[in-house]
């Protein structure tokens, strides 16, 4: 009640000096309103107080889990073509021209003889198309850990009087 008067009291007297009132006028008055106040504060806070000291709490904790998930590496995967060289071969028909002469008048002739030679090109051919791609397969692991969880143990000596308010401990 004593905060209430002295604070009342301060606040009366600057107010009642900025009103032109005399500083004794706003103290006084400040004071009475102080202590009026504290009595409309009183009566709404009538619940019955418990002595700060007597109470004291006890905080218990419990573990919980958190999942975090981490990509990590496990392998990795080359892919490249590799050149492969093997012997192949292939029957081709190939044509000739042969000189054939006869008795008969003695000219002389020229006549040029052809062949068919065989050249050989290489071309590449696309012979398969190769996909390479990933993809997610989820799958459920279980995963076990002990939690540690704190519990309030009530040890009694000699004849004390306990009532239990929380059925959880």
């Amino acid at each position: 009640m004593v905060k209430y008067i002295l604070f009342g009291a301060i606040i009366g007297g600057v107010i009642g000096s900025i009103i032109n009132l005399t500083t004794l006028t706003g103290v006084i008055l400040g004071a009475i309103i102080g202590s009026f106040s504290y009595l409309i504060r009183a009566k709404r806070n009538t619940f019955p107080r418990t002595d700060k000291k007597a109470e004291q709490n006890l905080q218990l904790r419990e573990e919980q889990l958190e999942i975090k998930k981490e990509r990590v590496q496990t392998g990795e995967v080359k892919i490249h073509k590799e050149i492969v060289e093997g012997k192949k071969t292939i029957t081709v028909q190939v044509r000739r021209e042969e000189m054939v002469i006869e008795a008969g008048d003695e000219e002389e002739f020229r006549i040029p003889l052809k062949e068919e030679k065989i050249e050989i090109t290489k071309h590449p051919v696309k012979i398969a198309d190769v996909s390479i791609s990933k993809r997610q397969i989820e799958e459920i692991e279980q995963v076990k850990t002990t939690l540690k969880k704190e519990t309030a143990r009530v040890e009694v000596e000699g004849e004390v009087d306990i009532s239990k308010e929380d059925t959880k401990l």
